[in-house]
């Protein structure tokens, strides 16, 4: 082996254990104590993973938290109650393959609130099931952008009577990673990319652009909107990413190769994962930002495209089509 083969091996090595314990250990820490009683909160996909930690975090301050789910269990609120001392939890179910069941859940919860202080869009998954959705979409794809477009939209009114509402989308640093072109999005349509294992990456890409835009539209409602990213948390994520893979795919190998190894060696506690969401939903220093991507990774960066204003609004436009928004619905 030569001298030049060696150095270069070490090099590697060195870049990946520099990575390593960068994200590692680069998680946001949270630095407020801001007492959220007489606060509602809707926290998506919070019966496990990030989400359960998130209404935990909420709860702990005294909010009022709405779990929304699409397995809803009474063991999950007992345990949310236990651990908090805060009986105030409701949970209910949604399913966000179905833009009928979001309308519904909508729907009721616009009869049981007078308003919404925090929205926290957290649901999400690696990889849905590769037949299509009942609305005859990629299921990656609804769960993870187009399900939290529509919910978003109709919610709108229940956040303006709130005097400080918060959005948070949880997204990725896969979005970086995303295989989205201009040529990808007409007015009336986004063409998804060939290579079914880039869904989640171009999903949270698209969440990353219209978060810039829902926040720039909703800036005179006193709405504040954000996206961040949690880093790799070991949570029922992955385990829920892996039984949908077709390991007969050398591509799903690969991710789950990738998948393994971002759990072993880089995944943190997702108490810890959560921090940067729970300051842009909580801080007061975060009470008057808007439209950014936070978290201790690329903290001044956001995602290739997601600045080409063209492409953006084509996005929305075409985003707005396929939840088959109504005229009165749009922002």
């Amino acid at each position: 082996m030569s001298l030049i083969t060696i150095i270069l091996c070490l090099l590697i090595l060195c870049l990946l254990i520099y990575l390593i314990v960068y994200f590692k250990f680069g998680y946001v820490e949270s630095d407020n104590y801001v007492c959220l009683v007489g606060k509602t909160a809707l926290v998506t996909g919070g019966s496990s993973g990030l989400g359960y930690e998130i209404v935990l975090s909420l709860a702990s301050r005294g909010c009022r938290v709405i779990i929304a789910d699409k397995i809803i269990e009474e063991s999950v609120k007992d345990g949310i109650i236990s651990a908090t001392d805060n009986n105030n939890i409701i949970l209910e179910q949604i399913d966000f393959t179905s833009f009928k069941s979001i309308r519904n859940f909508c729907e009721k919860l616009k009869r049981s609130e007078t308003k919404l202080d925090i929205l926290i869009n957290n649901v999400g998954i690696g990889k849905a099931p590769e037949t299509p959705s009942e609305d005859g979409l990629n299921q990656t794809f609804q769960i993870n952008y187009y399900g939290p477009f529509l919910l978003t939209h109709l919610l709108i009114d229940l956040l303006k009577k709130s005097d400080d509402a918060r959005i948070v989308f949880t997204t990725s640093v896969a979005s970086f990673m995303h295989k989205m072109t201009p040529a990808s999005v007409t007015s009336n349509d986004i063409v998804i990319p060939q290579y079914r294992m880039f869904d989640y990456a171009n999903a949270k890409f698209l969440t990353v652009v219209s978060s810039d835009i829902f926040a720039n539209k909703l800036k005179k409602f006193n709405i504040a909107c954000n996206t961040y990213h949690p880093g790799v948390a070991r949570t029922t994520f992955f385990r829920n990413t892996r039984k949908n893979l077709n390991y007969a795919s050398f591509t799903d190998l690969f991710a789950f190769a990738g998948i393994s190894f971002l759990r072993i060696f880089v995944g943190v506690p997702p108490e810890k994962a959560i921090q940067a969401c729970i300051n842009l939903a909580t801080s007061k220093k975060f009470k008057n930002t808007t439209g950014i991507f936070f978290g201790k990774y690329f903290p001044d960066l956001k995602p290739a495209l997601s600045s080409d204003k063209n492409f953006c609004t084509k996005v929305w436009s075409a985003s707005e089509k396929i939840v088959k928004l109504e005229h009165h619905e749009m922002i």
